[in-house]
């Protein structure tokens, strides 16, 4: 186990700083692509709004929740310049991206385990209970997917019937904190493993939430 441990890289307490902005850039995209996708609704004003409430949005709620202010991703000038290219390149080959969704939905995948984990590893490190640091890492996840549905006067993915994206948020961050003790670099990668693996198993699968059964 030692060797193990030595060998994985702690990625939720010390994210590169490479790996922090293509998180930040994939999620912009993906704002942007939205806006993109709700044409004529949305102008260039609505997509950088999108961009941003997708690139920063999970991020910033984690970080307000725990009373890290002013929230990491405004302090410093790389992550608004990286939603800026994100942007510009939706803006200019919007219609070449999309052709690539599938690869977009692989990434995003990806990002949102990260999201998971260091949101989750940043509740446990300011000495957060570990269903609020479950809590915590499962909202930094979704959180700007929430936030872009709200500003288009839509109903959040996670609360419609529809892929497990939630339930994927949260196995992701209960993983992390049963294993963060043993190891950060094992925590890190099982949480962004399993969140991967059920939105990735899902998509394939057509696995989907039900609805709640109406009161009569």
């Amino acid at each position: 186990m030692a060797d193990i441990t030595s060998i994985l890289p702690d990625l939720a307490a010390e994210t590169p700083v490479w790996l922090s902005l293509a998180a930040t850039a994939m999620g912009a995209l993906q704002g942007a692509l939205m806006a993109r996708q709700h044409a004529p609704k949305v102008d260039i004003v609505g997509l950088a709004v999108l961009a941003l409430s997708l690139g920063f949005g999970g991020s910033l709620i984690r970080d307000v929740l725990i009373g890290n202010t002013p929230p990491e991703a405004l302090r410093h000038w790389e992550y608004i310049a990286v939603v800026i290219i994100a942007i510009a390149v939706m803006a200019v080959l919007g219609t070449q991206l999309a052709k690539l969704a599938y690869a977009l939905f692989v990434l995003d995948a990806l990002t949102m385990g990260l999201f998971a984990a260091v949101g989750a590893q940043y509740a446990l490190t300011v000495h957060l209970s570990a269903l609020t640091a479950v809590f915590i890492g499962s909202f930094a996840a979704v959180g700007g997917g929430v936030a872009a549905a709200i500003l288009l006067r839509e109903s959040p993915e996670i609360m419609r019937p529809g892929p497990p994206v939630a339930v994927a948020a949260v196995a992701g961050a209960i993983v992390f904190v049963l294993l963060d003790d043993i190891s950060g670099g094992i925590a890190s990668a099982a949480c962004i493993a399993v969140v991967f693996a059920i939105r990735v198993i899902a998509e394939r699968i057509g696995l989907k939430t039900s609805p709640v059964q109406p009161i009569d």
